[in-house]
């Protein structure tokens, strides 16, 4: 699985002119050791540290929460760490990914739940649930539509996230926009849900489950889901306009402060006292005691 923010974001020029990188997919040889041991930008890991484990195990609480899946199945499923903590949490869940390093790295008891595959071949039963996180990216336009294809046969619902960006990872090769998806999902009779929030996966993650309604009732889920989105973004833009008339007027009622001839000697003092006695000096701390004992007493009340 790839999250979010992973690898470096960047630009690609679209040879192709449908949004997608000019290569042409990947092969099992590009997820070996070296792939997963320079995971992201920083040279993270990708394997069973506590920040990758706690990761999963809240993505599979929310899953489980939502869901209730008695089976699963995670299209792409690297090393097995959604595997590992959705059994964890009883449910029956398998994995299939492309590479077989991968599959070798995963938890000793989750193995046998794993196996070396692509996920365009037709999968051993249904599940009540598939997920397939930042897998399509790396897949050539023609597999990832035998992809989609594949996995709508084998459920009624999937999660899906697949980057827009992070073009930089050689291994994109397939990079469009969340519409590209929905449209190529909505071919095989799968509708995204509107209504269901999957940015606990990544901003751009979405439900696609399959949909017998007819489509004046489709049409009118996007176009309440489109309007709901445009107001709030008025709104937005509404709060953005006022804290920017506020900061101005503060910013007009700082410069008239500092206009004033009593808060430009202080500063020109401030600044020379800094220059003539910098702090952590012996001169620096001689000058502050003394300032801070005329302080101390100025404050005492006068003597009779």
């Amino acid at each position: 699985m790839r999250t979010p923010a992973d690898a470096a974001q960047g630009r690609a020029p679209d040879e192709r002119g449908d949004g997608a990188a000019a290569r042409e997919g990947t092969v099992a040889a590009d997820y070996g050791a070296d792939y997963y041991n320079h995971y992201a930008d920083a040279g993270t890991t990708y394997d069973h540290s506590k920040l990758w484990t706690d990761r999963f195990g809240r993505l599979a609480d929310r899953l489980v929460q939502d869901f209730h899946p008695g089976t699963a199945l995670d299209a792409g499923c690297a090393i097995g760490l959604l595997v590992e903590a959705l059994r964890d949490r009883g449910v029956d869940a398998e994995g299939i990914d492309f590479s077989e390093f991968a599959i070798t790295q995963a938890r000793e008891d989750i193995r046998p739940f794993l196996r070396v595959g692509s996920i365009t071949d037709e999968l051993p039963r249904r599940y009540d649930l598939i997920t397939c996180f930042e897998v399509l990216e790396h897949l050539a336009p023609h597999d990832a539509d035998r992809a989609i294809a594949n996995l709508c046969a084998f459920t009624e619902q999937v999660i899906v996230s697949s980057t827009p960006m992070h073009f930089r990872d050689p291994t994109h090769t397939n990079i469009h926009p969340q519409e590209y998806w929905t449209e190529r999902f909505a071919r095989h009779g799968f509708i995204r849900d509107v209504d269901y929030d999957a940015g606990y996966v990544a901003p751009w993650a979405a439900r696609y489950r399959r949909s017998s309604e007819p489509l004046h009732l489709v049409l009118a889920d996007y176009d309440r889901a489109y309007s709901r989105m445009r107001h709030e973004l008025q709104e937005r833009n509404a709060l953005v306009l006022e804290q920017m008339r506020e900061l101005s007027k503060l910013k007009e009622d700082v410069r008239q402060l500092e206009a004033r001839p009593g808060v430009r000697l202080a500063r020109r003092f401030d600044t020379l006292a800094v220059k003539a006695a910098p702090q952590g000096t012996r001169r620096g701390n001689l000058v502050r005691n003394a300032a801070a004992a005329l302080q101390r007493r100025g404050r005492r009340p006068p003597e009779p």
